[in-house]
């Protein structure tokens, strides 16, 4: 997970495509929701309620980009990173 020192997320800036894919991939949604397909089902429904939410969604959009060879995962943050900014700003 990236982190500042006070323990924080870092969120990559927007025109960086590596970073956010590196970033997105620091959650693992199979993990975290216990399957692939409890991971796809939760990021299919774009609930976006939790820090997890978000992690996820965009962890799936990494996953699916690499697996079919597109960006489309760029589009999926920059409609995110409005809501990660929110919720981290909230969780102060």
């Amino acid at each position: 997970m990236l982190l500042n020192m006070n323990r924080r997320l870092i969120l990559p800036p927007l025109g960086d495509a590596a970073a956010i894919f590196e970033f997105g991939m620091t959650f693992n949604g199979y993990e975290a929701f216990g399957s692939f397909e409890a991971c796809a089902a939760a990021a299919n429904a774009r609930k976006r309620e939790t820090l997890d939410d978000l992690r996820n969604e965009l962890f799936f959009a990494c996953r699916a980009s690499r697996h079919c060879d597109n960006d489309s995962y760029l589009s999926t943050y920059a409609e995110l990173r409005p809501l990660f900014v929110t919720m981290l700003a909230s969780s102060d």
